[in-house]
């Protein structure tokens, strides 16, 4: 039987997607015809951020976007508020640090979203950062921070943005232009459902503008976002080689997604998904702000999350633990891309019931069969 893909990412893959991942082959370098297909995927993702800004794909896992974000806008010297509530967002500052800037982190609780008003007061008193980053969704602990309410603090005092979406894009609703963020961050393979490999990049112009009035060069070739967006060589089409199967099977993989109602799927799961474990006895890690795309759920003290994920790789499920201090008191559920599915996860939780029984914990009341009352009660 095969394993059943329901983690926190990477996910599942749609056969679709596999099947044109292996069915063209050309040369990326040197084929025109394929430079037109790639600008097209690079439009075409735009349309999951609802704007026809500059996107453009890098070849690599999202973590080389997320540094090469503070590579290609910061400037040796430049203060740059790091907005923290979770593991990824702490994260940035390292990247501050490893090229020359001054990183302020602005940690809140992992459990809440930023609260708007005291981000608001920090500002008044301290607004003198060239940048700012943040998480849109904390992987780690299932909280969305709201986005648009946080650029629109930045902006009060020409502070650029940049916003890891690594875990949102594609299960969230996003509007680029209106949120009036400057760079959101995205990964091919989360909500989005492509093969590991390709990071995506939408860049407003104001960032740009950032980039080519740098003080210093961007300390990097591969991870200087200009080179991609405006990038010209008389003999090759990028700046590198990139890789035509990964970009084909993005493109199917978005098709996918663009085709139905995406965001609201994912709103549906995750609300099903709250409901069901609340319904039957567990906590949610995350108090407020919760996401789309996962859900993390608080173990009993007697259970620890890698037990339990063993328990559930027996039955061919695969669902993630938690992280850092976390690690053994979470499990988290990725309602995300093409995990979603009713087949799924009547499977998921009938096999989290047989689980916590193998484990000496059973359940009061049945995963299952809330799961099943609540798929019927939530349109």
């Amino acid at each position: 039987m095969k394993r059943k893909i329901i983690s926190a990412g990477p996910t599942s893959i749609n056969e679709k997607v596999l099947e044109r991942m292996v069915s063209v082959s050309t040369n990326p370098d040197l084929d025109p015809e394929y430079l037109n297909f790639h600008r097209e995927v690079e439009r075409k993702y735009g349309k999951l951020l609802n704007t026809d800004a500059t996107s453009f794909i890098v070849l690599g896992e999202a973590m080389i976007i997320l540094e090469g974000s503070i590579c290609s806008l910061m400037d040796k010297g430049d203060r740059v508020l790091v907005l923290s509530n979770g593991v990824f967002g702490a994260g940035f500052a390292d990247y501050v640090d490893f090229f020359g800037g001054s990183a302020v982190l602005y940690e809140r609780d992992h459990r809440h979203g930023f609260n708007i008003e005291e981000l608001r007061e920090f500002l008044e008193k301290d607004h003198d950062f060239q940048l700012a980053t943040m998480v849109h969704c904390e992987t780690p602990t299932g909280v969305t921070n709201d986005i648009k309410a946080i650029a629109a603090e930045l902006n009060k005092y020409g502070i650029l943005s940049i916003v890891d979406s690594v875990s949102a894009v594609g299960g969230e609703y996003i509007d680029f232009d209106d949120f009036g963020v400057d760079l959101i961050l995205g990964g091919s393979q989360k909500a989005i459902s492509a093969p590991t490999g390709l990071s995506m990049v939408t860049i407003s112009d104001r960032a740009k503008e950032k980039i080519k009035n740098r003080k210093t060069k961007v300390p990097s070739y591969y991870m200087n976002f200009e080179n991609y967006y405006n990038y010209s060589d008389p003999t090759f089409a990028f700046p590198y080689t990139m890789n035509e199967h990964l970009t084909y099977a993005l493109d199917q993989a978005l098709n996918l997604v663009l085709e139905k109602d995406f965001v609201a799927l994912h709103k549906r799961y995750a609300d099903i998904t709250r409901k069901t474990v609340v319904d039957c006895g567990f906590e949610l890690y995350a108090k407020d702000h919760h996401s789309n795309t996962l859900t993390a759920v608080v173990l009993p003290e007697d259970v620890k999350a890698q037990d339990l994920l063993e328990k559930m790789r027996e039955k061919n499920i695969e669902i993630s633990k938690g992280a850092g201090p976390m690690a053994e008191k979470l499990f988290r559920i990725g309602h995300m891309g093409n995990n979603i599915s009713y087949e799924n996860f009547d499977l998921l939780f009938q096999m989290l019931d047989q689980s916590f029984a193998d484990l000496g914990h059973p359940l009061d009341k049945s995963l299952r069969q809330t799961f099943n009352k609540y798929y019927q009660e939530i349109k």
